[in-house]
């Protein structure tokens, strides 16, 4: 939240989430459990409700870059890939 704070980015905002290989629009939710300098996104392939006909949220490797993996099992850095989220253009 503090994070948010300094980049004038309210709870609950649609701001834009971005990484070497992509963007995307996100939502914004703070919780103070979250260390300063990191954000979080659900794993996976972005979440599923019975009640949508398509998958709802973002699914973390499609943000992930073929370098941030590692080099021996190809396995995904997730939980090490740079990001930076600015509020969303109006």
């Amino acid at each position: 939240p503090a994070d948010a704070h300094k980049s004038g980015i309210t709870d609950t905002a649609e701001v834009t989430l971005i990484t070497r290989r992509g963007q995307v629009q996100v939502t914004a939710q703070f919780d103070d459990r979250q260390h300063e300098g990191t954000i979080a996104l659900p794993n996976g392939l972005g979440l599923s409700y019975p009640s949508l006909n398509e998958p709802f949220g973002v699914a973390p490797n499609d943000l992930t870059d073929l370098d941030d993996r590692d080099p021996w099992v190809g396995t995904p850095w997730h939980k090490h890939v740079r990001a930076r989220v600015e509020p969303s253009p109006s």
